[in-house]
């Protein structure tokens, strides 16, 4: 099947891209990678009027230093992350996630900007920048703005960008030396979307135990979910001593099923959500060193 017929525009400004949004109405959709648009209008699931395709704007691919931290264009490919063509913020965290997202194709085209303006559930984007607290900038006809990345999902497949708004780019505060992070994705397949996605920072203390614990995960609910209850039941103790048992019941508490009774399919979920958390943190590393493999652990 092939998309319905739909008028293509290629603005090379921000301004004109805003303007063609603005003028075009609700019949318009904003093209990017096109990694996640593209089934959807071959399919013909969402049939819009007109395209408006902002991988010419040259002043949205790449990225830049900014004091404190590195400013991404929001048509910076995964591709360009994952190969190091970028800054890292996050010491090696970005880099992680990019090359767990979809296959070497889908990287190469696929955008940050596209990414959370999707807010798919299970994509790395929303929840590695929620971890980071990032901030996303946006342009649309009433002018600039900018929004906390944890806030920009409102639902699955659903963000809080007006139709005439687009993500300009997306700036994160890089992660001081001596800060850990630990991503880790369950999928069916490589390349597959998540059935879980853990990111983890935290620091040490000087007998290896942890402190400032920031915990998120994606894939459980609508938006990115933050574990203030797990954070609380890591923190003091050591990443290489935890398992399943240890962390489930701070996983079920964050995810409101304490003292509920649910299903297998439910018991199960849980189980793989506190599972991923503990991968994630046994796959830890310090800013500026590779994740390690499966089975070695942060201190």
């Amino acid at each position: 099947m092939k998309p319905a017929e739909f008028g293509y525009h290629r603005p090379c400004e921000v301004s004109e891209a805003v303007a063609l949004l603005a003028g075009l109405g609700d019949g318009a959709r904003v093209l990017g990678g096109g990694q996640s648009l593209a089934p959807e209008l071959n399919a013909r699931r969402i049939t819009p009027e007109h395209l408006v395709d902002i991988t010419g704007i040259r002043s949205l691919r790449g990225a830049r230093r900014v004091a404190g931290g590195v400013r991404y264009g929001a048509a910076t490919t995964h591709r360009m992350v994952e190969d190091g063509l970028v800054p890292d913020a996050g010491g090696g965290l970005l880099a992680r996630a990019a090359a767990g997202i979809g296959h070497r194709a889908v990287r190469t085209r696929g955008t940050l900007g596209g990414s959370l303006a999707y807010a798919d559930p299970a994509a790395e984007w929303p929840a590695v920048f929620a971890a980071l607290d990032a901030t996303v900038e946006v342009c649309g006809a009433r002018g600039d703005r900018s929004l906390p990345a944890r806030e920009l999902p409102r639902g699955a497949f659903h963000s809080g960008l007006a139709p005439d708004e687009i993500v300009v780019a997306v700036e994160v505060r890089s992660l001081p030396q001596g800060r850990w992070w630990g991503l880790h994705k369950t999928a069916g397949t490589a390349g597959a979307y998540a059935s879980s996605l853990a990111v983890v920072l935290f620091d040490t203390d000087a007998r290896g135990r942890l402190e400032q614990v920031a915990l998120w995960l994606g894939a459980a609910r609508e938006t990115p979910v933050r574990l203030p209850a797990t954070e609380l039941l890591l923190t003091g103790r050591s990443a290489a001593g935890l398992d399943v048992a240890a962390v489930l019941p701070g996983v079920a508490q964050d995810l409101g099923t304490v003292g509920a009774a649910p299903d297998d399919a439910a018991r199960h979920g849980l189980r793989v959500h506190a599972a991923t958390v503990c991968r994630a943190l046994a796959r830890a590393a310090p800013v500026g060193r590779a994740a390690a493999g499966e089975g070695a652990g942060a201190p």
